[in-house]
């Protein structure tokens, strides 16, 4: 049917209807007033304009056949016989969209006989005509009609009339997902999700409780874990005295989610009041058959344990998802794997034919000072050690009294003598940091068999591939105190010079904040060691020096501070200045020497990207907030690196971050 007809006799349709209403109320009038005569003309003008009606409607489905019988003789695909066998709700339409024919199929899911001429959108408004139009071959769209859900596939059809003129309508096919979609819900509803349960400090708690105390700590500690699995209707079984294996149906999970594993509270409650906080780490695994599940949630623990604890993470085929993490690590009491680490350490060095030390790109007095005292136990036992360096204006003051030393002639290289040196017998040890982008060369990875890893900060989802030792403590202050104590069990310090002393100790200052943050009872015993190996904290005090300029541009950049929060201060600094780096996270950890600032953060611009640093006293999570702009750290102190952002955009990440940290921290 062409489209002007089309709308000429649908026009005229309309107003012979009118017209015919019209004169029946008119004779009705007329019929009340007496007047007879006018009032049956004013009836058979109606009967009249009545059967044009019925004579137009007739003519326009006649002009429909007509056309359905041009598409017939010409495109087998909308041959009546065919469409009107077919198993799903089909209809064709106008170009206009109007609807010209349809099957009962599709009559039975509107729920409507009359259609014919219907705009599909009056049926289906969230299914965009002109989308349709715009499919060059097959149209592949979504649509939903009374609250099911239907896949549209159809073609847009070209065809001759009689006159040779073209003529094009659509055709569609309604294919009904809804129990299918139900059907897949239901089949991921069921899959086993696996998850372990750890309790953190077991043996803290054995060594500090009495008999008495501690099974009843511990029976609780089972009632809340017990009823938390119970919510889900899941299986608990207690596989070691500290930990539970859980399987559960995938629908709970996210019940969990919002809950904000909220047994995470329960427990830690258990121990408010006491000395010896109580908690718990959880790692789910989801998205695969139950085997791997399990692996996927011992990976999750495993991550857990490398962030601290006291937080549950789940882990998938692609990513892991953190929750919790609220409370600072926990100190060890024993050093059990410290020793073992030594021991398997010294093997390592012993059978290699190089040592390289490397730490993390611009090097800070934490991993240089590492670094320093781990050459000394290479050179104890026999061999040379090498320490490759970035430029690190950070550590300016250091390097400098180290160059000054005969005995470290040629110890500090760059990457590519690095890459020169190694070899497959080559030991790399990696210090104070397990993300391979943050190293300055990790192509040495590749070029040597065996990998150490030593490391405090709380482990990201991003670590280092095939490391054949690994110690790793989130609760350590830094890995200055972590290699001192390894030290302690190498050789006991004998052969460590004082200025190696030195470098120790200034890194376990620098990363306390001078014993002010993150300190533990060992973190004082490895500064006890170091005092009694020759530290002259005198010559420490004076590398913390800072020089006019950087003094200045630090209270420059506070005078930027505007509080976000009640408690959380930002500034944002986009001058380029000399170390701005450094500068920036001193002037960050100044921050929280301001009233009501219980953490603080600093946006400041690099050589092609941007960068932030956090600092807090506790309260607030640094590390979690600027984990979710891709940065890391500690509870307490923690940065990022952000390339292709302007200051601007980072300030606006970052802001959205605390936000969200807000908002899934609050109760």
């Amino acid at each position: 049917m062409r489209k002007n007809e089309q709308k000429i006799l649908h026009s005229a349709a309309i107003c012979g209807g009118l017209s015919a209403a019209l004169f029946i109320i008119f004779s009705v009038a007329e019929l009340f007033h007496g007047q007879y005569i006018t009032a049956g003309i004013g009836f058979a003008a109606a009967i009249t304009l009545c059967v044009c009606f019925v004579v137009t409607e007739f003519i326009r489905e006649k002009s429909a056949g007509r056309y359905l019988q041009i598409l017939e003789e010409q495109s087998s695909h909308a041959s009546t016989d065919v469409l009107c066998s077919l198993p799903m709700p089909t209809a064709i339409l106008q170009i206009d969209g109007h609807i010209l024919w349809f099957n009962n199929l599709f009559a039975d899911m509107i729920n409507k006989k009359s259609l014919f001429d219907t705009p599909i959108q009056e049926i289906f408004p969230d299914l965009k005509w002109s989308d349709v139009l715009k499919s060059t071959e097959n149209v592949q769209l979504e649509s939903y009609y009374n609250e099911r859900h239907y896949r549209v596939e159809g073609k847009i059809l070209k065809s001759q009339s009689e006159d040779q003129q073209s003529l094009y309508t659509v055709i569609l096919y309604f294919i009904d997902m809804t129990d299918a979609e139900n059907m897949q819900k239901q089949y991921l509803d069921e899959q086993t999700d696996a998850a372990i349960i750890s309790i953190d400090n077991y043996d803290e708690i054995l060594q500090k409780t009495d008999d008495s105390e501690r099974q009843q700590l511990i029976s609780h500690i089972d009632r809340c874990v017990s009823e938390w699995v119970a919510e889900s209707n899941g299986l608990l079984e207690k596989t070691d005295r500290d930990r539970y294996l859980m399987l559960f149906e995938h629908q709970y999970l996210q019940m969990y989610i919002d809950k904000k594993f909220d047994v995470l509270d329960r427990v830690r409650a258990l121990g408010e009041g006491s000395k010896l906080p109580v908690t718990i780490s959880i790692g789910i695994g989801t998205g695969d058959h139950i085997l791997q599940n399990k692996n996927h949630a011992r990976s999750a623990i495993d991550m857990v344990f490398g962030r601290g604890g006291d937080q549950a993470a789940i882990k998938d085929e692609t990513q892991y998802k953190f929750y919790g993490g609220k409370t600072k690590e926990y100190e060890k009491s024993t050093r059990v794997k410290t020793r073992a680490f030594s021991s398997g350490l010294k093997d390592f060095i012993q059978h290699a034919d190089h040592i390289i030390l490397m730490g993390h790109k611009s090097a800070d007095y934490d991993s240089f000072g590492a670094a320093i005292g781990l050459q000394r136990a290479a050179r104890s036992l026999g061999k040379k050690p090498y320490i490759l360096l970035d430029d690190s204006p950070a550590i300016a003051n250091m390097t400098s009294r180290i160059y000054e030393k005969e005995e470290y002639d040629g110890m500090i290289i760059d990457a590519a003598t690095a890459l020169d040196i190694a070899t497959e017998q080559t030991l790399l040890i990696v210090l104070d940091t397990h993300r391979p982008s943050m190293l300055p060369c990790p192509q040495l990875l590749d070029r040597v068999n065996k990998v150490v890893l030593i490391d405090h900060h709380r482990r990201s989802t991003e670590f280092l591939p095939a490391c054949s030792l690994i110690y790793h403590e989130p609760y350590a202050s830094s890995t200055c105190e972590m290699v001192t104590e390894i030290l302690q069990y190498l050789d006991d310090g004998r052969n460590m010079t004082t200025l190696e002393a030195e470098a120790l100790y200034v890194g376990l200052v620098m990363d306390t904040k001078n014993f002010f943050v993150k300190t533990g009872a060992r973190t004082f015993e490895a500064a006890s060691a170091l005092r009694r190996y020759g530290v002259d904290t005198t010559a420490v005090r004076q590398l913390f020096k800072v020089d006019k300029t950087d003094y200045e541009n630090r209270a420059a950049i506070i005078e930027q501070l505007y509080m976000f929060t009640d408690n959380i201060a930002i500034a944002v600094w986009t001058q380029k200045i000399p170390n701005e780096k450094v500068v920036a996270s001193k002037a960050a950890d100044d921050m929280l020497t301001i009233s009501g600032v219980e953490a603080g953060f600093v946006v400041y611009v690099l050589d092609g990207t941007v960068g932030v640093s956090g600092r807090s006293l506790g309260k607030v999570n640094v590390q979690v907030i600027l984990e979710k702009i891709g940065g890391g750290g500690h509870m307490t102190v923690a940065g990022a690196q952000i390339r292709g952002e302007t200051s601007e955009g980072v300030q606006m990440l970052l802001e959205n971050a605390i936000l969200e940290y807000i908002d899934e921290n609050a109760k």
